[in-house]
């Protein structure tokens, strides 16, 4: 018997979508809803997703809380932005602090 898929997706229901060449605009907050639903490995401590300063987007996923580290340092002195999402949390350099 075929093992259950643990991601499950809705590519069939999205393929029925008649496609535009409209785009849509998403933003933080309705990231952060999507993201209430999102469920972090245990194996995993955070994924950091990073938007450079060339335009190129990058993602990455840490087992290890040290080395994301070291990867968000680099991003900064870089001046490159970065959201950071925990098993609980989701924070970026982004969003104005007050």
């Amino acid at each position: 018997m075929a093992k259950p898929d643990p991601f499950k997706n809705r590519i069939r229901e999205l393929n029925k979508w008649k496609a535009t060449d409209e785009l849509t605009q998403v933003s933080f907050d309705m990231g952060h809803e999507a993201a209430l639903t999102w469920d972090l490995p245990a194996s995993y401590v955070c994924v950091v997703r990073a938007m450079k300063t060339d335009g190129k987007i990058e993602e990455r996923a840490y087992r290890q809380a040290n080395a994301a580290k070291r990867y968000m340092k680099n991003l900064l002195v870089n001046d490159h932005d970065y959201v950071v999402m925990t098993g609980n949390a989701i924070l970026d350099t982004l969003s104005d602090i007050l």
